[in-house]
């Protein structure tokens, strides 16, 4: 047995409307169609199917045949499922009200998701969000099985997603606050390779903080990993090390009771872009681009996107 049905919606069409109206040709002129291309979808149906549907009748037209008037109530049935599945679909394809799910890189998702959450409710009330916070690759894994529309994410993290930029993001340097390091106006980062790098255990990040430091001409210092980005400000607040992050934080202290100060790195790094990933060949719903839309008025308004990496 194989999947795969052999005929089309077309040729049922076709079929349907010979048969009320028992006339071929009546059905042609019905269907804006040919005679002779409405006959052969007909006859192509039936080989397809296996059964004789219609009598030919010369210049009597047609008839249905028993096989033919067993199948004709199923055909009307799956014509009209077709119908209520195109109707949802222009109804998806149209609307901003309904779910949408949507992913956010973990280490973003907790200062840029509140106030887009709260921005998305203000300007569509039926639009519900599902969000899907995670590792960047399992960003893409749900990009690709279609779990996600759209991942809220970084430029270096979404490799074979097509990207749409929002923001750059330069990067700075946390450290304690009482570092005397932290008073300098810039800090190179073969000073700061001199202590501990504290990062969030993602491979993609750490691959890119390597790649940095390698471009800089810096050896990469020690790692020290965490799964947690309070914990990795608790552990900068503490002199552990020092962590590397885009945009400011909008607060110094930790849950701790430490704080920490951001620092502008010296030299010439390059900034990343934040933005919103999706396949290529993804056509995004109308739910998507209003949360696209959300997205950037927000990012470009300047709402302190504060995004720990």
């Amino acid at each position: 047995m194989t999947d795969r049905l052999g005929f089309s919606l077309t040729q049922l069409r076709y079929f349907v409307v010979s048969a009320e109206l028992g006339n071929i040709s009546e059905a042609a002129e019905k269907l804006c169609a040919s005679q002779s291309t409405v006959s052969s979808a007909v006859m192509r149906l039936e080989r397809q199917l296996g059964v004789q549907l219609l009598l030919r009748h010369h210049a009597r037209g047609v008839t249905l045949t028993p096989s033919g008037r067993h199948l004709l109530g199923e055909a009307r049935a799956l014509l009209g499922q077709a119908l209520s599945l195109k109707a949802q679909g222009d109804a998806l394809a149209s609307d901003t009200a309904g779910r949408l799910d949507v992913g956010f890189f973990s280490s973003i998702a907790p200062f840029l998701l509140p106030l887009v959450h709260r921005t998305t409710k203000e300007r569509h009330v039926a639009l519900q969000l599902n969000v899907y916070e995670e590792s960047a690759d399992r960003l893409l894994e749900f990009l690709q099985d279609g779990r996600c529309e759209l991942a809220v994410t970084y430029d270096f993290l979404s490799v074979g997603a097509r990207f749409h930029p929002l923001a750059d993001l330069p990067v700075h340097a946390l450290v304690a606050d009482s570092d005397p390091m932290g008073r300098a106006g810039f800090i190179g980062l073969s000073e700061l390779a001199a202590r501990p790098l504290i990062a969030l255990n993602a491979p993609a990040v750490l691959q890119h903080f390597e790649m940095m430091f390698a471009r800089a001409g810096v050896s990469m210092p020690q790692v020290m990993t965490t799964t947690s980005m309070e914990t990795m400000r608790g552990l900068v607040a503490e002199g552990s090390g020092f962590a590397l992050m885009y945009q400011r934080a909008s607060h110094a202290m930790t849950l701790g009771g430490g704080r920490v100060r951001a620092v502008e790195i010296a030299g010439d790094i390059p900034s990343v872009s934040l933005g919103v990933a999706m396949m290529p060949d993804l056509t995004l719903s109308s739910r998507g681009r209003a949360f696209f839309e959300v997205l950037r008025s927000t990012v470009s308004t300047g709402h302190e996107v504060h995004s720990l990496v």
